[in-house]
């Protein structure tokens, strides 16, 4: 096993792997599954008993019946448990296959509302807009495998264009009439944002996007930072190097960091020649960023710490030495049924703590347990070929696992 960081951490202990089991959804639907069944059976039973099936054709024919209609049932239910919006709601956000020229391709529009609206679209060099003849050109955002374009979408129903390489298609759209929050969505954290938005429907959110993450510092995300400074303190760090933006969240994230250090008696500055721990509470693009630097070796570092909102696999691929501080782990049975979900609806998008945790808003299971470090870590078994899976995952050929006990807050 080669580990994509270099930080050097106790492990807490050995992987749960009872985590690896069914999904939450396929655990809700076996003991259905064996319900009707069972019903099933005891109708042939009271059949038989009373005489009402004599040939053995017709009980054979009668119990298929009951066979196929179980498996029916259980299909059409199955269907239904992902919680998703099935049709166009004016004003909420948008998640929609859409047939270009015989192939299906998945789309997002966020916020789905009058104004300006971030479209991803499932494909590389894909553009959209509002006329087949006038499309824009969309460009490739960190944390996202997406095309993303910006569109000004007018008031009520529209129709929207898309195209992909020399594939072209289109559907309908319907605005509603009150704006959206446009502001984080034009910026570096539109995508986070969408994310979010795509989470909450898949949940079964039918309401218009108020908000995006990016706009404020959750108290959860605030006490993970103060955990990770404690734990800094606790190994003896006399200064950490912080990586902030403008945005609200990033803020309020880079004040709680001074305030904790400041607690520890410990210097907080900007990255530079001395090696120290890298606290980054910065959007994907600042993090990205960063991370480059420090896996190039243009930036030096005692390890990269990531804030709760930076769980992205685009930001665990390099070599930096990043941790991120969570209070789930990501192997748990509800992130890997937002993993499912995820995959349902939008094939090869990839997870993030955004949508995770919108997504489990929506259906009452936020997250609560202690914060724990965790690292990214490949997996390579020499001799046997890499592991191809076609879902969507954390860390693809990987592991993130946790480095830590839970921290003091």
């Amino acid at each position: 096993m080669t580990t994509a960081s270099s930080l050097q951490l106790p492990v807490a202990g050995p992987l749960r792997h009872g985590q690896l089991g069914l999904s939450m959804r396929a655990a809700e639907t076996i003991p259905l599954g064996a319900l009707l069944l069972a019903a099933g059976a005891a109708v042939v039973v009271l059949l038989l008993r009373y005489g009402w099936l004599r040939r053995r054709s017709t009980v054979i024919g009668v119990t298929a019946a009951v066979v196929a209609g179980v498996v029916l049932l259980g299909m059409t239910v199955t269907g239904n448990d992902d919680r998703a919006q099935t049709a166009t709601t004016p004003g909420v956000p948008l998640v929609q296959q859409v047939e270009l020229s015989g192939k299906q391709v998945p789309v997002v529009v966020v916020p789905n509302r009058p104004g300006f609206n971030l479209v991803g679209i499932g494909e590389a060099q894909a553009s959209a807009g509002l006329s087949p003849d006038a499309l824009a050109a969309g460009t490739l955002r960190p944390g996202s495998s997406r095309s993303w374009v910006g569109v000004e979408l007018p008031e009520g129903a529209s129709t929207l264009y898309v195209s992909a390489g020399a594939r072209n298609g289109s559907l309908k759209v319907d605005t509603g009439s009150a704006g959206g929050p446009a502001a984080a969505l034009r910026g570096a954290d539109g995508p986070e944002c969408a994310g979010a938005a795509v989470g909450a429907v898949l949940a079964g959110r039918d309401e218009p996007l108020e908000a995006c993450p990016a706009d404020r510092l959750t108290a959860q995300d605030a006490s993970a930072l103060r955990a990770i400074v404690h734990f800094l303190a606790e190994r003896g760090e006399p200064a950490i190097a912080l990586v902030e933006d403008g945005s609200a969240r990033s803020r309020s994230a880079a004040a709680q960091v001074r305030a904790a250090a400041a607690r520890k008696k410990m210097k907080v500055t900007a990255p530079g020649k001395a090696r120290r721990p890298v606290v980054i509470v910065s959007g994907w693009a600042g993090a990205e960023t960063v991370l480059r630097a420090v896996d190039d070796a243009g930036m030096v570092a005692r390890g990269t710490y990531l804030a709760p909102w930076l769980l992205s696999p685009d930001l665990l691929t390099s070599s930096a030495g990043q941790v991120v501080a969570l209070r789930y782990a990501p192997r748990d049975a509800a992130p890997n049924a937002y993993l499912s979900a995820l995959s349902r609806r939008l094939p090869g998008e990839l997870p993030s703590a955004a949508g995770y945790e919108a997504w489990a808003a929506e259906r009452g299971e936020e997250p609560g347990s202690p914060v724990r470090l965790f690292a990214a870590s490949e997996v390579n078994v020499p001799g046997m070929p890499a592991h191809e899976h076609k879902g969507a995952e954390w860390l693809p050929g990987g592991m993130i696992i946790p480095v830590s006990a839970p921290l003091r807050l």
